[in-house]
């Protein structure tokens, strides 16, 4: 049987919107071994993985994408995923950092079976809540001559990694207290002299068996790192290496920098007597410019990707795929179902730096219109989106308000609006009237703007831009601007009749044309107002107008011309669609307006 495993089904996440809790479906992940197949992609065994963040900063995608990567290995060996904080760091500690870290990988769907929130039977599972169990093992390390202590200042370390430098010598520890004896390092420590240790070394750094880069050999020698501050803590090193010993985890998915300390890890290991877990460094990720990505660098962070409105199951299927390739041919299909059908998780990564790509924006996009079509996501997805959207409703109003006066386009939408139509205010919660600070938009009205053109959404202000004059009024002024762009041609518009014999092409201006539809839109009742009774309706109509060209040849401009109509040329969803979402009322006042307009400029 094949060690290669394939991962089904749906995992859920709960989501918070305004409203209730909903659950989002997504991929529930379980593993089978598949048919054949590498037998050296998985391990035989369940694996125990962890993700062990520093809350010195928040989650960015390069942590979420390590995180899923050891997620994805547990649960596809039926093993175990935990998490670790590693907060040993307190001079670097950001004050909300842990809190935002839980709060970002359960947005992102994850879930872990030991941590600090959920216990466990290795805990605790705070670094700083383990001190005493690094004091023992370093005491171990000194009783074995394996680590001492050293008294070395600040100060005197600063002189001897400059005096290294101007000799052009590596800036390493020169082993001043290693000759130090057991019994006076033990007496000075009694007596308070502040000190930290240092593990003693062997000269030759140990060779390192990584599953993503074969062997690793340190190109300098091992020098006598610190395992203890001399605030008492210990460093990352000696704390990682005894955490992960002690919470038997068999597996170390990180990124590529730590390969360079790896040795270091090894060594101790090998101090201990205690097997190494198996390493897999994988690829860091890079922007456009080859600079890594920085967890204090905002625009990586997750919370940036939960304001842009992705969906959490749009981000993970992205960064899955950052340095990470399924065993067959990746098509534009496999982008889409690797999370939400069978996933053939295995070990092998991209060597090498990996640069973060717009493919989420295309995820995004397939991710919608699959959740949509199955039809039961839906209010799964508004709930999700829900919040961003609303928030980028309150800044365009926010900009508006500020550019009233002005005959600019709106900084954000391109376009200029006018207020938010009436339609879409909220009075459903609280029954305040428009212009209180009750929500701007109905989420009753953005469920309806979904259902007619959700699967285009990739981000709340693109979905804004697309849908401007479903949610705000068209002014004055974009109608002329946008009507008088069309220049010379306004003069050559024509009608064409069909009947017997030749075509034939009548001269007309925009404001009867504008005339007629109001007059043929006037003859349908509401309850006939329909996608398939207005394009019975008025089709005809639309098709027959166009424009003539230098050679007295017929261009059709109807459709253009009912676009400036209802959206003044605006881009957005088929025009019949936004016409029965407008509704009768608000269609007809849009085609009163726009003849108003074609008349005084005709004028």
């Amino acid at each position: 049987m094949s060690s290669l495993y394939v991962i089904r089904g749906a995992l859920r996440r709960q989501v918070l919107p305004q409203s209730r809790q909903r659950i989002f479906s997504r991929s529930n992940f379980f593993a089978r071994p598949a048919r054949g197949g590498p037998t050296s992609l998985l391990p035989s065994a369940p694996a125990r993985t962890r993700f062990a963040p520093s809350p010195t900063g928040y989650v960015h995608i390069g942590s979420l994408r390590t995180a899923l990567f050891n997620y994805l290995l547990a649960r596809a060996t039926g093993g175990q995923f935990l998490v670790r904080v590693e907060d040993t760091d307190q001079k670097r500690l950001v004050p909300d950092a842990e809190e935002r870290l839980f709060e970002d990988l359960k947005w992102a769907g994850l879930s872990w079976d030991e941590g600090p929130d959920v216990g466990g039977p290795y805990g605790p599972y705070k670094q700083s809540e383990r001190l005493q169990s690094y004091k023992e093992h370093a005491d171990q390390l000194l009783e074995d001559g394996r680590a001492y202590r050293c008294f070395c200042t600040p100060q005197e370390l600063d002189t001897m990694k400059q005096l290294a430098l101007d000799e052009s010598r590596d800036p390493v520890y020169n082993k001043t207290c290693s000759h130090i004896s057991a019994e006076e390092s033990a007496r000075r420590a009694a007596n308070g002299d502040e000190h930290c240790i240092r593990f003693k070394s062997d000269s030759a750094a140990p060779l390192v068996q990584d599953l993503v880069y074969g062997t690793y050999k340190s190109p300098v020698p091992l020098d006598d790192f610190i395992i203890i501050k001399r605030d008492g803590f210990p460093t990352y090193h000696f704390a990682n290496v005894v955490d992960d010993h002690l919470m038997k985890i068999t597996h170390v998915i990180r990124g590529a920098e730590w390969l360079v300390s790896t040795p270091r890890h090894v060594a101790l290991y090998n101090a201990f007597g205690w097997e190494p877990p198996q390493f897999a460094h994988v690829g860091l990720l890079v922007d456009q410019k080859k600079q890594k990505l920085s967890k204090r660098f905002g625009s990586f962070n997750l919370s940036s990707w939960k304001e842009k409105g992705i969906l959490p199951i749009a981000l993970l299927n992205y960064v899955l795929l950052l340095g990470w390739q399924a065993t067959h041919r990746i098509t534009r299909v496999t982008f889409i179902i690797l999370l939400t059908g069978n996933i053939q998780f295995h070990l092998r990564f991209t060597k090498g730096d990996v640069t973060v790509n717009s493919k989420n924006e295309f995820l995004q996009k397939a991710h919608v219109r699959k959740s949509l079509s199955e039809g039961s996501d839906k209010e799964s997805v508004l709930a999700s989106l829900l919040p961003s959207l609303l928030n980028a409703i309150q800044k365009c109003e926010e900009n508006r308000g500020s550019q009233e006066d002005s005959l600019e386009p709106h900084s954000d939408l391109g376009v200029r609006i006018g207020q938010i139509m009436r339609c879409a205010h909220s009075t459903e919660s609280t029954g305040e009237t428009p212009g209180t600070t009750s929500p701007a938009v109905s989420q009753s009205y953005l469920s309806a703007l979904f259902d007619l053109d959700g699967k285009s959404f990739k981000s709340p202000m693109d979905f804004l831009k697309r849908n401007v004059y479903l949610l705000w009024e068209i002014p004055v002024q974009e109608y002329r601007v946008r009507l008088q762009e069309q220049g010379a041609l306004l003069n050559n518009i024509v009608i064409r009749e069909s009947g017997e014999g030749e075509a034939q092409q009548h001269s007309q201006k925009v404001s009867d044309l504008a005339a007629t539809l109001l007059e043929s839109l006037r003859g349908i009742s509401e309850e006939d107002w329909t996608e398939q009774n207005i394009k019975n309706t008025i089709g005809p109509f639309v098709k027959s107008i166009g424009h003539v060209s230098d050679e007295k040849s017929f261009q059709a401009w109807g459709w253009k011309f009912l676009r400036w109509v209802v959206s003044a040329s605006a881009a957005g969803p088929a025009l019949i669609p936004s016409m029965v979402f407008l509704g009768k009322e608000e269609t007809l006042k849009r085609v009163s307006q726009a003849s108003q307009v074609a008349q005084s400029i005709e004028a």
